[in-house]
């Protein structure tokens, strides 16, 4: 950022949005060159490679976007990742800059995160009539709304976070609720995690029809942009199996449910290779039954051993269920984000459902953190001596009789080093003492003599 930028907190803001905006069209730009140019030989041309890599820029703010006249809403979230990533440090850039010239004016710094958002999203509406390329484009509304909605949950989250404004925003909030937060972060978190195993054990499994696949789309560079795109894809499909732990299973085409308890015949797919994954029907396999039940207890052991530090046991249920809330809040925004649709015929509907997915999520997470935090503390009353060494102890924290015991023993210790402080003396009283006491056995002495 230039010098000039650095001194003043408006100059920072215009140039961080729009910097961000930059960076995400340049690595448009770069991606399309890199698997395009290639593959198209002499006939490709630069301003070509210029205007597919800004609509792929704007089709990652999940705005919609129109390729070959057909409306689609999909979108691989590994590019909303990469520009996610760009506008959260545009907005720590931000942050670090007010506290380099001490600004900490709650109004001044609001209206700088806006600006900074404003000049993010005007950025992108630039770029939506250089982005035509035959019949295909994207909206100007789509992408105004969807640049200002990602920057503002990216980069005026990060904003807030490690400016002035992040400590008071904390100093005014519940006590319970970024406990609450962390807790549904970390039960998602675990989620997440066994859906990642689940992807990557079903390519294993299926990794005869993954090659098969990924041989009918052609070798070399033609094959290039389709491994780019699973790649990118591959977020989308850790929801969509995210959903299947959770329950109500995902979509992949009109009328289709990919779920443990059996899949509907979907017809015939496209030849993407990251589709050979999917089951082939008849309920879960073997190997999937195991994280099917893994998934929502290791995720209710991370939301107990969080809200353990709630307190006293009604306490600690309460945040766990809110945690649960949160987590199936979460988990509907991501589904929402990992689904769509391509065109209005049979992938109208790919992915999870929002809704489905959140609820089901939300109430497995909630049953399973309740159940560790009330099984330690029956635990607790049953085995009294042995709740210090336990592990689940440790995890659902102490109960209210166990801290005004520890309390006690604390108080009682105390007042045991306080009452054996006193009675050490002083060493030179000591000496004082011992000198006058053979003083006076010496005068004493005398007097007998005489």
């Amino acid at each position: 950022m230039p010098d000039a930028a650095g001194r003043s907190l408006w100059l920072a803001a215009a140039w961080t949005g729009i910097g961000a905006a930059v960076i995400g069209a340049t690595l448009g730009v770069l991606s399309v060159a890199i698997v395009w140019m290639p593959a198209s030989g002499a006939s490709g041309h630069w301003t070509s490679t210029v205007r597919a890599g800004l609509l792929t820029f704007l089709a990652a703010l999940h705005g919609g976007v129109t390729v070959d006249g057909t409306d689609t809403h999909f979108l691989p979230l590994g590019l909303l990742i990469v520009v996610g990533c760009a506008a959260w440090r545009a907005g720590a850039v931000l942050a670090d800059t007010a506290w380099s010239i001490d600004e900490t004016d709650s109004v001044r710094l609001l209206v700088a995160g806006f600006a900074q958002t404003v000049a993010f999203t005007l950025s992108c509406l630039i770029a939506v009539p250089f982005a035509h390329l035959g019949t295909s484009s994207a909206p100007v509304l789509g992408v105004g709304c969807a640049a200002a909605l990602l920057f503002s949950l990216t980069g005026g989250v990060a904003f807030v976070r490690w400016s002035a404004l992040g400590g008071r925003l904390l100093a005014r909030l519940p006590a319970m609720l970024p406990r609450c937060t962390r807790a549904a972060a970390a039960g998602l978190v675990a989620y997440v995690g066994f859906a990642a195993l689940l992807v990557a054990g079903s390519l294993v499994v299926h990794h005869t029809r993954v090659t098969a696949l990924s041989g009918q789309v052609g070798g070399g560079w033609a094959g290039v942009p389709i491994l780019a795109l699973g790649v990118l894809a591959a977020p989308n499909a850790v929801i969509a199996a995210t959903s299947y732990l959770a329950g109500p299973g995902f979509a992949v085409g009109s009328g289709t449910v990919v779920g443990a308890t059996g899949t509907a015949a979907h017809g015939v797919l496209p030849s993407f290779p990251l589709l050979g994954a999917l089951p082939d029907g008849g309920g879960a396999a073997s190997f999937v039954w195991p994280l099917l039940v893994a998934a929502p207890l290791i995720a209710g052991f991370a939301v107990a051993g969080i809200v353990r530090g709630a307190g006293g046991f009604w306490f600690r249920v309460r945040d766990a269920v809110l945690s649960a809330a949160l987590a199936g809040l979460a988990m509907a925004v991501l589904a929402w984000q990992g689904g769509g649709s391509i065109g209005g015929g049979r992938l109208a509907t790919i992915g999870a459902s929002p809704s489905r997915v959140g609820l089901a999520l939300g109430v497995a997470l909630a049953v399973c953190s309740t159940a560790v935090v009330c099984v330690g503390a029956a635990w607790r009353r049953i085995r009294p001596a042995h709740t210090g060494s336990s592990s689940l102890a440790r995890i659902v924290g102490p109960s209210g009789r166990e801290a005004a015991k520890a309390r006690l023993v604390a108080v009682g210790k105390a007042v045991q080093t306080t009452a054996v402080q006193g009675k050490v003396a002083d060493p030179a009283n000591t000496a004082e003492k011992h000198k006058a006491s053979e003083k006076g056995k010496a005068t004493e002495k005398g007097k007998r003599a005489g």
